[in-house]
Formats: C-alpha cells, structure tokens, sequence
C-alpha cells in the first residue's frame, strides 16, 4: 500500500457497525475528563489516586470515565495498572497527527490561497510546502494525502552532468542555511551559484578534487570569466580561503542543502567519467551525507594553496575589476 495517498470514504460501502463503533468513540472523547485520562495513560498508570490528584478528578468522574475507556478498547489492566491497548496506542498517534494538524489549519488556508492564485511557479510553491511542513508531521501528512507534496518527486534521476550542474546551481540558489559540496569536477554555473550564496551569508564549504583543481584548463576558464573573477576577489578578501574552501581526493561528487535536499554522484564505472547521480529530499539521508562530509572536512589540510593568482595577496593585480 502506497503511504500517504489520498483516500476516499465511501458512505455506501461502509459497514454499520464500524460507523457506530467510530460516533461511539467520539462521544466518549468529546468529554474533556476522558481525553485527560486517556493522554496522561501514555506512559501507563500505576496509581490513580495521582491521577485523580494531577487533574483533578473527584473519584466518580475518573473511574466512570476510566471505565468508558476500557470498554470501548483503548485502555486495558496490565502490570500495575492501567495502560494502552495496541488500539489505543493507535489511537493515541492519529490524535497526535490530528492535533499537528489543528495547530496550523492557518497555513492549510494559506496553502490554499496561494495553489489557487497561481503566483507562485512551481518550484516556488514546492518550497513553500516544504517550509510550511518541516516542522509539522501531521501537516506533511495531510500535503501529500492532497497530492500538494508528491514522494515521487523526492527521488529523481540525473542521467548526464549538464543536467545534474544545472540541477545543482538551481539548488543552491534557494539555500537559506548551508551547502556542503564535494565535487569531482570544477563546473562554472555551481562555482557562481556558490559565490553568490556566500554574499547571501549562506554558510559554504567545498572539497575539490585536488585533481581539478590543479588542471591548468580549469584555472583557464576561471580567468577568463570576469563575473566569477570579480566574484572571487570580493569573497577572498573577505573570508580565510580554508574555512570555505580545501582540496582532497574524492571518489564521486555529493552535496548537501539546508538539511534535506541531497544530490550523489553514484560512483563512475570507469576512472573520470560521469555515470549517473540522484537528488532526494529526504532528512535522514542528507543527515547521514553531511555527517560524512564533515567527517572528510575534519581530516583535510587546512593549508590550501589556491593556484590560479587569486590568493590575497596578490588579488590587487585584479583590483580593476571591482
């Protein structure tokens, strides 16, 4: 069964008892001494007189309320007291979603307003989604049980490296907190891209191949791009080149964004060429990635030598073109 897939309730084929069974529960819910007793059982309940203490309970509304819970399933004896029933525990998590939910029904408007405007491209609106859901699960939920967020989408395929420049550079022209990039190749449009997002105050480091980065065909192009040259003595004058920039032997390319979205390199079948990559917006897997390059990080050279006359120093020779 597909996660998180719109589903539809079809009063026809719903079985009466279920529907009755459901009013029933909502019934017992509805009363604010029940739903007390039923949250406060999470952890279990070994002595109700606490209980009833905590949430000020006289002993006929908890036991009248305590027993409701037990005959419609969720609570049940056990150990010392009371605790959840596989239902209840179930139950207990729909309730949490649901309450998620509640909290930012105003942002389930604002979605609303803005998909049905049309303002936004989709890009833009993809990142709203994102933004508007991070910290709510029951919302990611319900986004992607209304298609708003397609899973589908969080994997996709790049199958040749112009692709995958392009797909990177339009990344990191929406970060808002950090890109850690280490790369195979020296790509004009991600070293822009990059440049820019450092003005934006975007935290940015990049291991290069050390291969790359002392190809005199590399150094060529950089020279002769004023716009990056430009670029490049601006952030070197002002930031210690080692704290965003070092050099290191690197087997595929990978880059991490803002804590979620991820682009790999799978690694190339034959030495220096580009086989195929992947993009995934997924947390535990950028998590993982970033954990990995700090790791590289850590244990590079500090001392970088950066071979192409733009070194502090000697970044007045290019003073005309700032």
């Amino acid at each position: 069964m597909e996660i998180g897939k719109n589903r539809r309730l079809d009063l026809q084929n719903m079985r009466e008892e279920i529907l009755q069974y459901g009013l029933k529960l909502f019934d017992i819910f509805s009363n604010l001494d029940a739903l007390k007793i039923f949250l406060y059982a999470q952890n279990g309940i070994e002595n109700s007189k606490r209980v009833m203490k905590e949430l000020e309970l006289t002993p006929k509304r908890y036991y009248t309320r305590l027993k409701e819970l037990m005959e419609i399933g969720v609570l049940e004896r056990g150990g010392k007291g009371y605790r959840y029933t596989p239902f209840g525990e179930a139950l207990y998590q729909l309730g949490y979603y649901l309450y998620n939910v509640l909290e930012h029904k105003e942002k389930l408007k604002l979605i609303g307003d803005l998909r049905d405007s049309k303002i936004l491209e989709p890009h833009e609106m993809e990142r709203v989604l994102e933004i508007f859901s991070e910290d709510s699960e029951g919302l990611e939920l319900v986004l992607k049980s209304l298609g708003m967020i397609d899973e589908t989408e969080n994997i996709e395929k790049i199958d040749n490296f112009d692709k995958l420049a392009e797909r990177l550079a339009e990344d990191i022209k929406f970060a808002e907190d950090y890109i850690y990039l280490a790369s195979r190749y020296l790509d004009m449009r991600v070293i822009e891209a990059c440049m820019k997002a450092m003005k934006r105050k975007v935290e940015v480091k990049v291991l290069l191949s050390e291969e790359h980065l002392s190809n005199k065909l590399n150094k060529l192009r950089f020279l002769l791009t004023p716009i990056l040259l430009k670029m490049a003595i601006e952030i070197i004058s002002s930031f210690k080149i080692q704290n965003f920039l070092r050099k290191r032997k690197i087997s595929y390319s990978f880059c991490i964004i803002d804590e979620k979205i991820c682009l790999f390199e799978f690694p190339p079948f034959m030495e220096g060429n580009f086989s195929i990559a992947f993009r995934v917006v997924d947390k535990y897997i950028a998590e993982k990635f970033k954990e990995y390059f700090e790791e590289l990080w850590n244990k590079t050279e500090t001392k970088i030598i950066l071979d192409i006359g733009l070194e502090r120093q000697d970044a007045d020779q290019y003073s005309y073109l700032k």
